[in-house]
C-alpha cells in the first residue's frame, strides 16, 4: 500500500458503502464492498458482512477473495463480524468471522468488524488471531469506557457518524486521538466534512488538524 494516498488534506471517510464526492479532491472515501454487490470505488475493503452470510466461505469464496485483496486498491479485509440483533445465530457467525479472519492472516491484511453487542466474543476471537496486527470496529457508538478497553486489547475505532454531541466530546476528550477514525457509514444526509466540522465545534479541534490526525492514522493502521 502506497501511504502517499493518505493526505493531510483529505477529508478521510474511512467507511462508506457509496462515492458521494467522486469530483471532490480533498475527499478520500474507503468504500465497504460485498462480493456480489458493486459499487464504485476507488480505494476500497471486501469482506463478507454478516447480515448477508450464513455459512463459512468457501474455497470459492476464499478464491474470490483473495482476488480482490491482491488489488493493491483494496485496503483491508472487512467488513466483516458479528451481530446479535440480525444475521444467523452467534456460533454460526463466530464460525464465518473465523473463516475470513484465517484468510486475513494468511495475506497480511488489516480487518474491519462490524459489531453490534458481541464484544466479548469479538475480544475472545481476536485472541485466536494474534499475527493480524490491525483491527478496527467500525461504526462504534457506545461510551468512552468500553472504548478504551477496546482500545486497550488492540482496536481501532471508527465512530459512528451520528452519535450524539456529548458522546463525541466524551469519546475525543477520553481517548488517545491515534486510535480513531471518523465515518459515514452511507448514512442519509451524512456528508463527511460536515462530520468533521461539527467534531471540530464540538470539541474546539482545528478542522485541519482533525485531517491530519486521521490521515496519519490510516498510514498507521493500512501499514504492513
Amino acid at each position: 500500500m502506497n501511504d502517499s494516498i493518505f493526505t493531510s488534506e483529505h477529508y478521510l471517510d474511512f467507511h462508506t458503502h457509496s462515492m458521494r464526492h467522486v469530483d471532490e479532491e480533498d475527499v478520500m472515501e474507503i468504500v465497504s464492498i460485498h462480493p456480489g454487490k458493486d459499487r464504485e470505488k476507488k480505494y476500497y475493503t471486501v469482506g463478507m458482512h454478516p447480515w448477508w452470510t450464513e455459512r463459512p466461505i468457501d474455497e470459492l469464496q476464499k478464491q474470490e477473495l483473495k482476488q480482490w485483496l491482491r488489488d493493491e486498491r483494496c485496503l483491508a479485509m472487512g467488513e466483516m463480524g458479528l451481530d446479535n440483533l440480525k444475521g444467523p445465530d452467534m456460533t454460526k457467525q463466530m464460525d464465518i468471522l473465523r473463516s475470513q479472519l484465517a484468510l486475513a492472516q494468511e495475506l497480511n491484511k488489516a480487518v474491519i468488524i462490524h459489531c453490534v453487542r458481541a464484544y466479548d466474543q469479538l475480544i475472545h476471537i481476536k485472541k485466536e488471531f494474534p499475527k493480524i496486527k490491525k483491527w478496527c470496529v467500525h461504526g462504534y457508538g457506545r461510551h468512552a469506557i468500553l472504548a478504551q478497553q477496546l482500545i486497550d486489547q488492540g482496536f481501532y475505532l471508527s465512530i459512528m457518524p451520528t452519535v450524539k454531541p456529548e458522546r463525541y466530546e466524551s469519546l475525543f476528550h477520553e481517548l488517545p486521538h491515534g486510535k480513531l477514525f471518523l465515518e459515514t457509514d452511507s448514512m442519509p444526509n451524512v456528508s463527511i466534512k460536515n462530520v468533521y466540522s461539527q467534531l471540530s465545534k464540538i470539541t474546539g479541534i482545528d478542522e485541519i488538524d482533525l485531517c491530519r490526525q486521521m490521515n496519519s492514522n490510516a498510514k498507521e493502521f493500512f501499514s504492513k
